[in-house]
C-alpha cells in the first residue's frame, strides 16, 4: 500500500510533479486520512493533488468512485456542476490510487462551521450543488453497479449479522435501544418501502464532504467542492438534502450541556451553537436548491417534507457512527435517537419550528 513517503517518488514516476518541486519547491504532503489513506500534496509552482488510496478491503470503493468522477465528468463537461466536482487526473488500478486535483487550502465544513459561524453563502452553494447533482441525467451512470444495498443505511434497526458482529459494546446497546422504540422502527420501515430511484445522488453528504475554497485571489471562502462520490447513484433526491439539514441538527443537539438525563431539554437555551444562528444559512440552502432545480413548487415541498424524515434517519446514523468510537454511550449520543423520533412523528413542525423552513419562523 502506497504510504506517506511513498508518495514523492510515485508523482514523479507519474511525471504529475517535477524533481525539482520536491528538492527546493517547498514540496509537502499533508495525511488527511479518514477510511482511506489520503494525501494532499502542496509545492510552489505546482499543481495541488490529493491521493486516495484505499485500504485492505477498499479497492472496489475507490474504483467505483474513479469510474463515477469519470463518467460525471462527461455528463458535466463546461457545465456549471463542473466547478464542485472534483477532477480525476489519473486512476492507478494496479495499485488502488486515486489522483484528484486539489486545492491548497481548502477545509471541511465541519471545521469551517466549529466556530459557531454559519456561512450564507457556502449554504447557498451547497444547494445549488445539489440541485445540480440531482439534475444530472441518470444516463450518466450507465454501466456503473450500484452500491450493494441502497436501502441498508435507513435499516438501522435491522442490522445484519456481519455489522453486529463488528460493533462497538456502545453501538450494540444503541441498535437495542432504537429497536425497542416501536413507531420508530415503524417509519423506518415506511421510509425503505418508499424508496424510488429518480435521480443522481450523491449518498454520502454530509459537512466533512464538502470543502470550503478560497476564491481566485481572494480571502473569501466562496466555493465548494463536493467530495467522496464512491456511493453516488440513482436513488431519491431528499436523501441528500435531509443529510445536508441533519447535520445542523445533529451539531446544536451535540452542543446542548445535557446535565441532566430525567430532562435533556432544560438546557436547550444554552446551546453552543443555537439553531437560531444557524436558520439563516438553512434557508439559504433551501433557496440555492430551488433556485437550480427545475421541480415545480409543490414536487419541491413534497421532496423537503421527505427530506426532513431523512435528516431525522442521518442522526441516528450519526449517533450509531459516534457510538462506534465509545465504550459507553454518553447524553449527546442518547438524545440524538429521542430527537429523531419526534422528527419522524412530526415532520412539518421539524420544519417550520426547529429549521425555520415553514411558515412558522419560531426561535428554538
Amino acid at each position: 500500500m502506497l504510504d506517506l513517503a511513498d508518495v514523492a517518488p510515485y508523482l514523479i514516476d507519474k511525471g504529475l510533479i517535477s524533481e525539482r518541486a520536491v528538492v527546493d519547491g517547498g514540496f509537502r504532503v499533508a495525511d488527511v486520512s479518514r477510511l482511506n489513506r489520503v494525501f494532499l500534496v502542496t509545492a510552489e509552482g505546482e499543481r495541488c493533488f490529493v491521493l486516495k488510496v484505499a485500504g485492505e478491503a477498499g479497492g472496489a470503493r475507490v474504483a467505483r468512485e474513479a469510474a463515477v468522477l469519470e463518467q460525471l465528468w462527461s455528463a458535466v463537461d463546461s457545465g456549471d456542476l463542473a466547478v464542485s466536482v472534483p477532477a480525476l487526473v489519473a486512476y492507478d488500478d494496479a495499485q488502488s490510487v486515486l489522483v484528484l486535483e486539489g486545492a491548497p487550502d481548502a477545509r471541511d465544513l465541519a471545521r469551517h462551521h466549529a466556530r459557531g459561524r454559519f456561512s450564507c453563502a457556502l449554504a447557498r452553494e451547497a444547494g445549488r450543488t445539489l440541485a445540480l447533482v440531482h439534475s444530472v441525467p441518470l444516463t450518466a451512470l450507465n454501466g456503473l453497479h450500484p452500491p450493494a444495498d441502497p436501502t441498508s443505511w435507513i435499516r438501522v434497526h435491522e442490522p445484519d449479522l456481519e455489522t453486529i458482529h463488528d460493533m462497538s459494546p456502545a453501538a450494540e446497546e444503541l441498535t437495542r435501544i432504537i429497536q425497542g422504540i416501536d413507531d420508530l422502527c415503524a417509519a423506518l420501515d415506511e421510509l425503505v418501502a418508499s424508496w424510488h430511484e429518480n435521480s443522481v445522488i450523491h449518498g454520502d453528504v454530509r459537512w466533512d464532504n464538502f470543502l470550503a475554497v478560497r476564491g481566485e485571489g481572494s480571502k473569501r471562502w466562496t466555493r465548494l467542492q463536493l467530495i467522496d462520490w464512491e456511493l453516488c447513484a440513482a436513488g431519491d433526491p431528499a436523501v441528500d438534502i435531509g443529510a445536508f439539514l441533519g447535520e445542523y441538527l445533529r451539531a446544536w443537539l451535540q452542543s446542548v450541556p445535557i446535565t441532566d438525563p430525567e430532562d435533556p431539554g432544560r438546557l436547550l437555551a444554552y446551546a453552543g451553537l443555537p439553531l437560531r444562528r444557524m436558520r439563516p444559512a438553512l434557508r439559504a440552502f433551501w433557496n440555492g436548491y430551488t433556485q437550480h432545480s427545475p421541480g415545480a413548487a409543490a414536487e419541491l415541498d413534497r421532496s423537503l417534507q421527505r427530506a426532513i424524515r431523512f435528516a431525522a434517519v442521518r442522526l441516528l446514523t450519526a449517533a450509531l457512527e459516534e457510538a462506534e468510537t465509545l465504550y459507553e454511550l454518553h447524553a449527546g449520543v442518547l438524545y440524538l435517537v429521542p430527537l429523531s423520533r419526534n422528527i419522524l412523528r412530526r415532520p412539518e413542525e421539524a420544519s417550520a419550528h426547529l429549521l425555520g423552513l415553514g411558515a412558522s419562523r419560531a426561535e428554538a
